[in-house]
């Protein structure tokens, strides 16, 4: 073997071995989550620590979604967080299009994205208190539609910018043609921009959803009741001044982690398409 040879093989290994730690560093956490919640309550305290359970039960999961009440929870965080991709992507279109597909002035265009980064200047914990007084002026406290309207509020520069950047790479021609076929303006964007930008919108949905579905701050100040609390409040609840419900909790982590996780398994296609695109540029 030539000392080249063996100098890239001895590369490919050290790369073999780093990524293999770095698999157990970030997998076994998750692994010991799973397992966790697998594990019923005697043998979760016992002396001897197990690996892999004795005896698996699905007891964690029934008390966390029938016992705890749970499962409403779920149904509300669904439901925002469905209510907060729609309406972030279709007010993030209505403010792209124009300025990336009309002849709109440049000072303009600059403000706009000026103005949807100003949105996100201020951290969370910052603005809290006054939408908490907001909220509570319009009297809609303690309902979905606050989390919904804040949520879309704050994932909608994000959605800004990621749009433009996928319709501003769409050519112009593409659309004149419609139009010079006698299309109208909506069945253009409806028909030819729209399918082509459909990976980059599919993506910013995917990833504003995760954003959405993690968000703990409002939702604990914004809400009361578990008609309206979502399933982030409900998992920190099982931290009590008396104990920590370590099984309970390991399936809250996992049934919040199942969802985001199935979501991107299901459009990694379309996330890997939309946060790529445009990169290759023709010269």
């Amino acid at each position: 073997m030539s000392a080249m040879a063996s100098g890239r093989f001895l590369r490919s290994a050290l790369a073999a071995i780093a990524l293999a730690l770095a698999g157990v560093v970030y997998g076994f956490p998750l692994y010991w989550l799973v397992v966790t919640s697998l594990k019923s309550k005697g043998e979760l305290f016992a002396s001897t620590v197990h690996l892999v359970p004795h005896n698996p039960t699905l007891a964690a999961y029934t008390s966390v979604l029938i016992d705890r009440g749970f499962l409403v929870l779920l149904k509300n965080s669904v439901f925002v967080c469905v209510s907060t991709v729609v309406i972030t992507l279709a007010t993030g279109l209505l403010i792209t299009y124009p300025i990336t597909r009309l002849p709109l002035p440049a000072r303009l265009r600059v403000n706009v994205l000026t103005w949807a980064l100003s949105l996100r200047f201020l951290p969370p914990i910052a603005v809290v208190i006054p939408y908490f007084a907001i909220v509570r002026t319009v009297q809609i406290y303690d309902q979905p539609i606050a989390l919904i309207g804040i949520y879309s509020l704050f994932n909608l520069p994000f959605a800004i910018w990621m749009l433009k950047g996928f319709l501003t790479e769409i050519p112009l021609e593409l659309e004149d043609a419609a139009l010079v076929d006698g299309a109208s303006r909506w069945i253009a964007f409806w028909r030819i921009l729209l399918p082509l930008a459909a990976p980059g919108i599919m993506a910013a949905g995917i990833i504003i959803f995760t954003f959405a579905w993690s968000e703990f701050l409002f939702a604990l100040i914004l809400t009361a009741t578990p008609n309206s609390q979502t399933f982030p409040v409900g998992v920190q609840g099982l931290v009590t001044q008396f104990e920590i419900i370590w099984n309970d909790m390991a399936a809250s982590g996992v049934i919040a982690m199942a969802l985001p996780l199935v979501l991107m398994i299901i459009g990694r296609r379309y996330i890997v398409a939309g946060l790529t695109f445009g990169v290759i540029r023709e010269k």
